[in-house]
């Protein structure tokens, strides 16, 4: 055998042998939209704000009226319960937008503007393989915002329960999705309808051959922190026993999902998890002290939604909670790691919510990325700044449009090699 065959042998032989998959880098985000809609949808919802409104003193709700004293929907005084005949699981509520107290009426160039800016920030601070939303109508509403119309991407999203719905949109050349579903237990369909929230959105992925799952929450508001009176999961109110009755449908998806392929779980949690892995022991996650492995006995509360979810049994239901920094500047990436130990208030936070800063009103605590113990983390998470983006301008002398925020919350990002 001459020289030159013997090595062609030896380098199909190595080549043969060699491993067939190899390590990628894919970048992975979550963002809460802030009542986003689809441009068409945004045109209806600014004309119904801008009709009339007048006082019904048979029902006592300000209704769409020509007659008697009237106010745009721009004018009037909007908040849980408020005294108008409008529904919002339909459509957003018309003070979405601030600028020194005061609702911003809405135009459609506005609004048109904002999506192009998101395009813009999404590219240019993001450029995520998978990104998952929050407070989003559906999937036009998010193609109209990612880079290049969304030619790039595959959307999961769907257009039933209420508008603030989810999406979670990945790459085309990452792979191929499949059982885009709504978790729909997460929206406690046991409750009456009008007090039902939202539920879970799932994917399936393949990525160079390899399976992955993706899930996207926005869970119930206003139940934040242990470390506040009424944050406490065991407590009382309104929003606590929501969210507490949230927990195990989120656990038992996370069990089912993660059997055979790694997880990621990422989105809105309204529930600031880094307090309740700094405050709460393993022997406190439940009010009689029971090991969060076991079956929750009857009559038994959770106080740590991440210590009852992120038990580690089975082994591959195991997380790991990508706790994000601020490296905006000093000031942001200390008070950031402050926040994951101590509460702050509104006026503790206003350094971070600055233009010169994060730039949006709810900088942490809010929005958490999960993933599973096996992947590999290849970059940390961060707090992508909006800046200047997250305030809102009205419209004046030299602008016949406001200026709108892109949102009011801020994304955030990691890196996993899989």
């Amino acid at each position: 055998m001459n020289i030159r065959r013997f090595v062609l042998l030896v380098l199909v032989f190595l080549l043969g042998a060699a491993p067939t998959g190899h390590a990628r880098d894919v970048r992975i985000a979550t963002w809460n939209l802030g009542w986003h809609l689809s441009q068409a949808e945004a045109k209806d919802w600014i004309r119904d704000c801008g009709q009339p409104f007048a006082l019904n003193p048979t029902t006592g709700l300000f209704e769409p009226s020509t007659t008697g004293a009237t106010k745009s929907g721009w004018e009037l005084k909007w908040g849980r319960n408020a005294k108008i005949k409008w529904d919002i699981a339909v459509k957003p509520p018309c003070d979405v937008y601030h600028a020194n107290f005061k609702i911003v009426p809405v135009t459609e160039a506005a609004y048109q503007k904002r999506a192009q800016q998101l395009q813009d920030f999404i590219r240019t601070n993001l450029d995520p393989d998978i990104i998952t939303f929050q407070e989003v109508s559906g999937a036009l509403a998010v193609r109209e915002v990612l880079p290049n119309d969304g030619a790039d991407y595959e959307i999961c999203s769907f257009d039933t329960f209420k508008v603030q719905r989810l999406a979670i949109a990945w790459k085309k050349n990452l792979g191929v999705g499949s059982d885009c579903a709504v978790v729909a237990p997460l929206s406690l369909p046991d409750l009456a309808a009008a007090d039902q929230v939202r539920p879970g959105l799932s994917l399936t992925l393949q990525i160079d051959g390899k399976p992955l799952r993706v899930m996207t929450v926005h869970l119930k508001s206003s139940c934040v922190s242990p470390l506040e009176d009424r944050g406490k999961l065991d407590g009382g109110g309104d929003a606590c026993p929501i969210l507490q009755k949230q927990v195990h449908p989120l656990e038992n998806w996370l069990e089912a999902s993660s059997a055979g392929m790694p997880v990621i779980l990422m989105g809105d949690f309204n529930r600031n998890l880094s307090h309740e892995k700094n405050s709460i022991p393993n022997s406190a996650v439940r009010s009689d002290g029971s090991d969060p492995v076991s079956s929750l006995p009857p009559g038994v509360l959770v106080r740590s939604l991440y210590g009852e979810v992120n038990d580690g049994a089975p082994g591959s239901s195991a997380l790991a909670h990508l706790e994000p920094e601020c490296p905006v500047n000093p000031v942001a990436k200390q008070l950031c790691e402050r926040s994951k130990r101590e509460l702050f208030d509104q006026e503790a936070l206003k350094p971070l919510t600055k233009a010169d800063s994060l730039g949006c009103r709810n900088p942490v605590g809010l929005d958490q990325m999960l993933v599973s113990t096996s992947l590999t983390v290849a970059d940390p998470a961060i707090k992508v700044a909006i800046g200047r983006f997250g305030g809102t301008r009205p419209a004046g002398q030299g602008h016949s449009d406001p200026l709108l925020a892109i949102s009011d919350h801020c994304p955030s990002k990691a890196t996993l090699r899989f």
